[in-house]
């Protein structure tokens, strides 16, 4: 049994915890947010996972202990594993602030540094983790390697998926030493999941950013290509499931409204900073950067095409009342970071819609964002629905045809499908059905 502090109880410092709870350390959990370290020590309401909420009943108060005190956990750890976020700044460079206020607290802190282990488990631009270190080096007079010892392990997990992730994908380690990556390999080892040592922790920072600036990439590339489908009126997901179909060498995605969601937004611009020098010597970006761009697009492409067939009915987005299904960044979560749902919604707001939300997985306020619990009372106040994200209980719209009951009680039959969920609408007379990839049956046959 190894005493263990998880700094940050958030979407993956909770997981985390419980997770090295249950390896059987004794884990002391930090977090300065009282609201957050309350919820925990009540169990109920803490998380969406019933998983989290299983382990929390199980360990809490027994190998899981919480307080809102650094000095208090620092104190009864070996090992400490800092999971608090960091985010971009409005100009587009990475924000470390919150991170750099902890460090500079945990050097004021007697006694520390020396003997601990160090696990950073934030994103991170290339080369932070070799200048957090060197700075606890200056502040401490210690020596990392001999007198502590500094690592950077990578979270990767989904959020809805973090208890199991954690145990089973492989854990990418670069520690700044031989003797700080023998440490974190033995702690990571009791977890579960493959082991796969890097050679730095810079290699290990670009794993990270690698990951997720690879998936939004290939993501964009099928966006792009459905704005191209559009311009020839086709219908680029069933382009894309031609091309897919029975061959080997493809695996392309299908487009959507948007690429969002807390890592997806912000690891591409990480990236894009160590990019930079190659960026102005060759003249011009990379490939994930014009990637994000092309991301960043797909809200103002929605709003444009509902504003297209608004006209077509005689009214402009100043006049008219839309509903927005979905608010998540992605599908059966409640995950609202860097959501382009919340985006599309504001973007509307700022050209005079009136813009309701409705979201199954929601049950908090959205500032800014009226919502409704059932769309079935205003239906008819409707001028347009766009629907951002594939929650099952959209899907479920399908069945006895729930969904064309929904759009004949609207005051304009207008639907936006993002993601292709209602193919059965473009078969149906005197309907507005059109998404991304999907053209426009009133502007094609016109």
């Amino acid at each position: 049994m190894t005493n263990v502090c998880v700094v940050g109880l958030g979407r993956i410092g909770l997981p985390l915890a419980l997770v090295l709870a249950k390896a059987n350390h004794q884990v002391y959990g930090v977090d300065t947010n009282p609201t957050v370290v309350s919820k925990i020590r009540s169990i109920h309401g803490c998380s969406d996972s019933i998983k989290e909420n299983e382990l929390l009943e199980e360990y809490l108060e027994k190998r899981f202990f919480v307080t809102d005190s650094l000095e208090e956990g620092l104190k009864k750890a070996e090992i400490v594993f800092i999971a608090i976020g960091t985010s971009i700044s409005s100009n587009g460079n990475p924000d470390l602030f919150t991170l750099f206020v902890l460090i500079d607290y945990i050097c004021n802190i007697a006694n520390s540094v020396k003997g601990k282990l160090f696990v950073l488990k934030s994103t991170l631009p290339v080369g932070t983790t070799r200048q957090i270190a060197h700075l606890l080096e200056s502040r401490s007079g210690l020596l990392c390697g001999r007198d502590f010892y500094f690592a950077f392990c990578p979270e990767r997990v989904l959020g809805d998926k973090a208890i199991s992730e954690m145990e089973s994908l492989p854990k990418i380690i670069g520690g700044m030493d031989p003797e700080s990556t023998k440490r974190a390999v033995n702690i990571y080892e009791t977890i579960g999941g493959k082991v796969v040592v890097m050679e730095s922790p810079e290699a290990a920072e670009l794993v990270k950013l690698l990951d997720n600036s690879y998936r939004q990439t290939i993501f964009a590339f099928s966006n792009d290509f459905a704005l191209l489908a559009e311009r020839y009126g086709l219908n680029a997901l069933k382009i894309i499931n031609a091309a897919n179909e029975s061959y080997p060498r493809n695996n392309i995605p299908m487009p959507s409204a948007g690429v969002s969601g807390y890592c997806l937004t912000k690891d591409p611009l990480y990236l894009e900073m160590s990019f930079k020098e190659i960026a102005a010597k060759r003249g011009f970006s990379s490939i994930w950067y014009y990637g994000r761009k092309t991301n960043d697009y797909m809200p103002i492409h929605v709003i444009n095409r509902v504003a297209e067939h608004l006209e077509q009915a005689g009214k402009t987005l100043k006049e008219s009342t839309i509903l927005i299904c979905g608010l998540t960044y992605k599908e059966n979560t409640n995950d609202v970071r860097n959501s382009h749902g919340i985006e599309i919604a504001h973007l509307l707001q700022e050209k005079g819609s009136q813009v309701i939300a409705w979201d199954p997985h929601i049950l908090d306020t959205i500032t800014g964002i009226q919502l409704v619990s059932k769309p079935d009372e205003i239906l008819e106040t409707l001028d347009a629905i766009i629907f951002v994200v594939k929650h099952d209980e959209f899907i479920k719209l399908n069945k006895d045809c729930t969904i064309l009951q929904m759009v004949r009680k609207m005051r304009l039959p207008i639907i936006f499908d993002g993601w292709g969920i209602f193919d059965t609408l473009n078969k149906v007379e005197n309907i507005h059905y059109f998404g991304i990839g999907i053209p426009s049956k009133t502007l094609r046959d016109s």
